[in-house]
């Protein structure tokens, strides 16, 4: 595959995953809750998640934003559902590197989310992309889950 065959997929991976509605909505009775806004783009995320056993075992998120951030949204929901918290730790950070483009990472546990590779040329993105990632880093950070 070409690299205009590669971009035309990484654009409809992106818009694909910018109308999933499967992680759309609220939970009930969540563990964690977390907003995020970026007022540089004017995205606004509430995402949810429910633990057990330090593992997510579901995940929501509602909000209205641009299509990066609504996409990563998705994409971070169907990565992290059932995976430990220990795991996504891990994936946070490789992600935050990998948008930055400050260090060249291994995208391979990254799944989807490895779209946004490039995003780095784009930097008024970064934030659009890492909005999601970074809700759930905080909630990782602010919570204690038994």
């Amino acid at each position: 595959m070409g690299l205009e065959g590669l971009n035309q997929l990484y654009r409809q991976v992106i818009l694909d995953a910018a109308v999933d509605q499967r992680y759309r909505g609220q939970l009930l009775n969540p563990t964690a809750v977390q907003l995020a806004h970026n007022p540089n783009c004017g995205d606004v995320l509430e995402l949810q998640i429910k633990v057990s056993d330090r593992h997510i075992t579901a995940i929501a998120f509602q909000g209205q934003g641009c299509t990066i951030s609504q996409a990563s949204a998705s994409i971070l929901a169907d990565l992290a559902l059932h995976q430990s918290l220990e795991s996504m730790q891990t994936r946070i950070s490789q992600f935050q590197k990998m948008i930055t483009g400050k260090e060249s990472v291994e995208i391979d546990q990254l799944g989807d989310a490895s779209v946004f590779s490039k995003i780095s040329q784009f930097p008024t993105r970064v934030k659009c992309a890492g909005l999601a990632w970074d809700a759930l880093e905080q909630m990782l950070k602010n919570n204690q889950f038994d």
